[in-house]
């Protein structure tokens, strides 16, 4: 059975919670993998702010809430001519006319009341509805999260809001176009008498609180258990459980950066002489480069390579023709990316001395956990830096060690000091440079394996 997310989250939640608190931890790469097109923390936290039951209620119940809106009253005069807009005031249409032109019955000066929408409960009022209309429609397209269990009625709220936000006679006539609206004026407005502005201002409030992660640690985790957990699927949640327990069992004042996309870097840390520079999910980095090309296969005297070369070639012709240049990846034989990679490099002169690739594989199934082994060695065996192998090469001295994270299955462990490690959430420890082994060169144990 395979180990549920909830526990996977109770073992790493403490030091996850640390992580995010400190505003640098970034679950780009995860969030990126969950095909859900969530790419930022910001949306996560703004999905977060829509999944609250008190603003499921409030907009639920906000169109009959609206019959309630409170419009302030202007009283105008106005001068024309036979047409009469108001209460004719006949003081002051005998005062306008000696003054201008006593024989001119057609003037007349009229009191006119104006109704004003825009005052700043409504002003509030509706800055709280354009952002439900921003985050639902606009910035992360909640409409394709209506089949989810997590979007309780979603469907409703999205209908309610656009209904609202584009169609409705009162709210159009508050115009936010030249209005700021500050934490003053939300904080004035959320001690209304009328519950309708005194919520939306709450509301408000709390939005604003929760997209600057101005969150407690009870909070935070209620952000997780509540968002991040339910969205997640479990082979995501999974490499993040794993990238938790490396920087759990092996940093010491780690440095944490805000991935952005293009490298995804996660964390970096040092000891007396290295640095570790751990990555999720990348294909290639300035010297290192998964990636096999065609010209390096193409003279193969070997009739099976010849006809799988071909086919691939095939495939990426034939790709382009039904897809043109969108959506296809870079011309090459093979390409890999792994889950996990950590750099360790010499801190006086920054060079590489031992590569660490990981695979996870959220599986107790033998078959699904053996694939995950060939895809590790395919890593090892393809990975290049600056053109050339590693494995397996004599010139190199950069070590390697493999690592397979796979979830609760039994296997028989492989010796303590070889270069594949496995292991799964019942192993107490990932080690990543036992310090007896890190300055030993690659060719030692390229021997022990008989490669």
């Amino acid at each position: 059975m395979k180990t549920p997310k909830e526990v996977l989250y109770e073992a790493i939640k403490d030091h996850l919670i640390i992580y995010l608190k400190s505003g640098k931890l970034s679950l780009f790469t995860f969030l990126n993998k969950l095909n859900l097109n969530i790419h930022r923390i910001e949306d996560l936290l703004r999905i977060h702010f829509l999944l609250k039951s008190e603003v499921r209620d409030f907009v639920l119940n906000l169109p009959s809430m609206l019959r309630k809106l409170k419009v302030s009253t202007i009283l105008s005069e106005e001068t024309n001519h036979v047409q009469v807009k108001g209460q004719i005031n006949w003081q002051k249409t005998l005062i306008k006319r000696f003054n201008q032109n006593c024989k001119d019955s057609t003037l007349l000066c009229c009191n006119q009341t104006n109704k004003l929408y825009s005052t700043k409960e409504n002003l509030v009022l509706k800055e709280f509805v354009r952002v439900l209309y921003e985050t639902i429609f606009l910035d992360i397209g909640m409409e394709r999260f209506t089949k989810f269990e997590w979007y309780e009625k979603g469907k409703e709220i999205n209908k309610i809001v656009k209904e609202l936000y584009e169609k409705n006679s009162y709210l159009s006539k508050i115009d936010l176009n030249h209005a700021k609206i500050t934490d003053r004026m939300i904080e004035m407005v959320s001690k209304h008498r009328n519950n309708l502005y005194s919520q939306a201002a709450k509301l408000l409030r709390e939005y604003r609180r929760v997209v600057r992660l101005d969150l407690e640690e009870e909070e935070i985790k209620n952000l997780f258990e509540k968002t991040f957990i339910e969205v997640a699927d479990e082979s995501t949640l999974f490499e993040l459980y794993w990238i938790i327990r490396i920087l759990r069992d092996n940093a010491s004042d780690e440095k944490l950066f805000v991935v952005d996309g293009k490298n995804n870097k996660i964390a970096m840390w040092e000891d007396e002489v290295f640095e570790y520079h751990l990555y999720h999910n990348v294909s290639n980095l300035k010297d290192i480069m998964f990636k096999v090309g065609f010209e390096e296969v193409e003279d193969v005297d070997n009739e099976y390579f010849k006809r799988y070369t071909n086919a691939r070639k095939m495939a990426k012709q034939l790709a382009l023709c039904i897809f043109g240049n969108r959506d296809i990846s870079d011309d090459s034989f093979w390409s890999g990316r792994p889950d996990i990679l950590i750099e360790i490099r010499n801190k006086d002169n920054g060079e590489l001395v031992k590569l660490v690739i990981g695979e996870v594989k959220y599986t107790t199934d033998r078959e699904y956990m053996v694939e995950g082994l060939c895809q590790l060695l395919e890593y090892i065996y393809f990975v290049k830096q600056n053109g050339k192998y590693l494995f397996n090469n004599q010139k190199n001295r950069v070590e390697l060690q493999g690592i397979l994270f796979v979830d609760n299955i039994e296997f028989v462990p492989l010796e303590k000091n070889y270069w594949i490690k496995i292991y799964t959430p019942h192993s107490s420890k990932v080690i990543l440079c036992p310090k007896n082994q890190l300055n030993k060169c690659s060719h030692c144990y390229f021997s022990n394996i008989g490669i």
